[in-house]
């Protein structure tokens, strides 16, 4: 929500009255809702649960041909499944591996991350299974769970100059949208810190020609995403896939930079969200029902000493029993 709502606060204002974020947890208390475009953002922060409860909602909502989804919730790849499918189709030359799983093929050195959080490596790069070994332990007894870490291998794709370089470029459905390209001499490259003016017009020329983007529709569609961000770079000629952010920040830039190189990113962000906007005159409203609760119901035996927490347990025990001896009675 917070990247959203800033994005509309800044330079999306003219996209106001287009785009109406709502929380999850919002979304689920709704029995009706409008026909429109729907894009579902952050799935994988969603737990198992609600995943399903938003697949309720969305399977629904895709039975209008006037209503618009965009990355469905249960067919999405998040970043565990789309780095190993690429690495196993051949496209990425290095692997993902959760860290519950055997590590005796991962080729070193290697980082730990979230598997589905956008925080980055929790670790520097490890160069030898004593050095992860040890940063598992330290990991564990910071008191964090193994269950949601990944190990990546490293892959080096810094160029003759001992530079990394970052593309990043946004799909709105069919769209693809160059956003920039970042360049640090560190192998974790967030923010521009090496700008030059062969570089700044390397970034022009990313944002105008839009070079890759018949890659980067085909790494979305192995991906089942129609809305993100994708972050890659290159291995000499191979693009290397780092992952694609469903909820990413949109005009990443100060809303005072006047830049036209910012100005044209803008312009280029508004006109694809409203490529994939359904027409505003609709005025129907999809009624949604409830999802039926996979939560198994106390049998009336538990439910009658549950209701009463005062009673010792053994005394509960006893109940139970007689309430079910006497259920049986009346049954005959």
């Amino acid at each position: 929500m917070n990247v959203i709502n800033w994005y509309l606060e800044t330079w999306g204002q003219p996209l106001g009255s287009k785009i109406i974020p709502v929380a999850y947890e919002d979304l689920f208390k709704k029995r009706n809702l409008p026909l429109a475009t729907y894009i579902f953002a952050d799935i994988e922060r969603l737990s198992p649960r609600e995943t399903e409860e938003v697949a309720w909602i969305s399977n629904q909502l895709q039975k209008h041909n006037q209503v618009r989804l965009l990355n469905h919730p249960l067919w999405s790849m998040c970043r565990y499944e789309l780095l190993k499918t690429l690495y196993n189709q051949g496209s990425n030359q290095f692997n993902i591996y959760r860290l519950t799983e055997d590590l005796s093929h991962a080729k070193f050195p290697v980082f730990i991350r979230g598997e589905n959080d956008h925080k980055g490596n929790q670790t520097p790069l490890l160069k030898t299974r004593e050095e992860l070994d040890e940063a598992i332990i330290q990991l564990v007894n910071r008191g964090e769970s193994r269950q949601d870490k990944v190990i990546i291998e490293f892959c080096d794709t810094q160029d003759d100059q001992g530079t990394f370089k970052k593309y990043s470029a946004f799909a709105f459905g069919n769209t693809i949208v160059p956003v920039h390209v970042r360049y640090q001499k560190g192998w974790v490259v967030k923010a521009n810190s090496l700008k030059t003016a062969q570089r700044e017009q390397e970034n022009k020329t990313y944002v105008e020609t839009n070079p890759h983007a018949e890659q980067i529709k085909a790494i979305f569609k192995i991906a089942r995403i129609q809305y993100g961000r994708i972050d890659y770079s290159f291995r000499g000629e191979n693009m290397q896939v780092w992952e694609i952010n469903t909820n990413p920040t949109i005009c990443h830039f100060k809303e005072s930079n006047q830049a036209a190189i910012s100005q044209e990113v803008s312009k280029n962000i508004e006109q694809a969200f409203l490529s994939i906007d359904t027409p505003t005159h609709l005025t129907e409203r999809i009624q949604i029902s409830l999802k039926p609760s996979p939560d198994t119901k106390l049998e009336f035996a538990s439910s009658l000493s549950e209701a009463l927490p005062w009673l010792p347990n053994p005394y509960k025990i006893n109940l139970r029993r007689s309430v079910r001896k006497l259920v049986k009675v009346i049954k005959k």
